[in-house]
């Protein structure tokens, strides 16, 4: 797989027709990949997106600009809204546990842990006409949510889920307002804005420092400094709140940990060799795929937060 790569500016609008322009083909193949799995699972795209549908209005409410970035995105893509919403809404109405970030010294380390059906991974380049510019990887369709800022700061996301989800702003465009804040103190603020619909671990890095902000649909917290997060609450006021941890979210969080204890990242090319680990029980960092609906690695993402260069796997780390 070779990654595809957009340069996008402009307003939000404009940003969002950009890379779906640029990215339509990996999104028309991703639909068709949700299609698949909700006729497996007995149900079928157009009721997850009936699902979605009071999502969109919350965040009207409270993020009209990302909105408008959505509305692009659909637009360049030839999709429909209700398309374009229910691939951002896909931790709202089908959860999973998703994803490994580790923090060590001046490196942020993310692993993309996702569907293998869905592998079209693209990286958006983008320069915001209201917001500081970004890079950003992600599985094409989604709005950009991990990467680096031109703010001095990188940002990785872990799935999480609790018990007072609801209807609100949609996961994915938290994360996307977070790594388009103007600066680090600023991401936090955007990691805990009012009116989310459910909670994620923005794991953040830059500045000479480094947390993880832990949130709720209603609470959160933050826990300094970060070292590696995978899919459950640290937070011991959050746990309560937060679901169960997952044998795989155990084992991997575990293992990241051995990894940077016992083997410490000095380049980015120590990075790669940390998120190509395929040692973690009973789920590893490098996930390989055994079906189309099976949990995949479908990227690896490494910043060197004071150098603010980063590498991106074309598929799987190893």
């Amino acid at each position: 797989m070779t990654l595809s790569v957009v340069h996008a500016s402009g307003s939000p609008r404009e940003l969002g027709r950009a890379y779906g322009d640029a990215f339509g083909g990996g999104i028309g193949a991703a639909l068709g990949f949700y299609a698949e799995l909700a006729h497996a699972a007995g149900t079928d795209i157009g009721a997850l997106g009936r699902r979605a549908l009071p999502y969109l209005e919350a965040a009207r409410a409270r993020v009209p600009e990302l909105v408008e970035e959505l509305e692009g995105l659909v637009e360049g893509a030839g999709i429909s809204l209700h398309e374009g919403l229910t691939l951002n809404c896909l931790e709202e109405v089908w959860p999973a546990d998703a994803c490994t970030t580790i923090v060590h010294g001046r490196f942020l380390l993310h692993a993309e842990q996702w569907y293998a059906g869905h592998d079209q991974v693209g990286v958006v380049v983008a320069s915001p006409d209201d917001g500081p510019a970004f890079v950003s990887p992600t599985c094409m369709g989604f709005l950009p949510a991990v990467g680096l800022s031109a703010a001095g700061f990188a940002q990785g996301i872990d799935s999480l889920s609790a018990r007072d989800d609801r209807i609100g702003v949609p996961r994915v465009l938290v994360s996307r307002l977070a790594l388009g804040a103007p600066g680090l103190p600023a991401a936090v603020a955007a990691a805990c804005s009012e009116g989310r619909a459910g909670g994620y671990a923005h794991v953040l890095a830059g500045s000479g420092r480094d947390m993880v902000v832990e949130t709720t649909a209603q609470e959160h917290d933050v826990l300094e400094p970060a070292t590696a997060h995978t899919n459950h609450y640290l937070s011991a006021r959050l746990g309560g709140v937060g679901r169960p941890p997952g044998a795989g979210s155990r084992g991997r969080l575990e293992r990241a940990r051995e990894l940077v204890r016992d083997s410490p990242v000095a380049t980015l090319e120590d990075c790669g060799r940390v998120l190509s680990d395929h040692d973690a029980d009973p789920r590893s960092i490098c996930v390989h795929a055994e079906g189309w609906d099976a949990d995949a690695t479908v990227f690896g993402m490494a910043v060197d937060t004071v150098a603010g260069t980063m590498i991106v796997s074309d598929g799987r780390p190893c």
